[in-house]
């Protein structure tokens, strides 16, 4: 029973998500909603099948009498590894944060987006106290006073 025999298949799994999470802060930072879904379904598909993996991986260090956690994998890694287990464990863990900072980033551009999209709803609700400028119909509440201009 070897903990890290699966580690190949969890560094392919998460440069797919390292891919994906570049594909959607490309998406977020052009304004294209187009794609989107796709590659938040896409992500969640990768995430769930590296949770398959690291499961598994835990389960065997349970067996072996190491927590099942990283920490148990790296106490595996420093008393039974190999140079070639090191490596890939390294590899992994790197691109576990660069995932971690894209996803990061991807956060604040989607807060900035919400918080946008929050402004521009509240100037068409009217409520930064200049009046409504569209009602709960979707037409215009502003009524027009005074003379019209040029228009007979």
């Amino acid at each position: 029973m070897n903990p890290a025999s699966q580690l190949q298949q969890e560094q392919a799994a998460l440069s797919r998500l390292v891919e994906k999470l570049r594909q959607e802060q490309a998406l977020l930072a052009d304004a294209t909603p187009e794609g989107l879904t796709e590659v938040i379904s896409e992500k969640a598909t990768i995430v769930a099948d590296m949770a398959t993996l690291a499961g598994n991986r835990h389960t065997l260090l349970g067996q072996l009498g190491y927590s099942e956690d990283e920490a148990g994998m790296q106490k595996w890694m420093n008393e039974r590894g190999s140079e070639a287990d090191r490596e890939h464990w390294a590899a992994l863990f790197e691109l576990a944060q660069d995932a971690k900072e894209l996803n990061r980033v991807n956060g604040l551009l989607i807060g900035k987006k919400i918080s946008l999209n929050q402004s521009a709803l509240t100037i068409l609700q009217g409520k930064t106290g200049a009046g409504n400028f569209y009602g709960p119909d979707g037409q215009n509440s502003i009524s027009a006073s005074g003379r019209r201009l040029g228009v007979v």
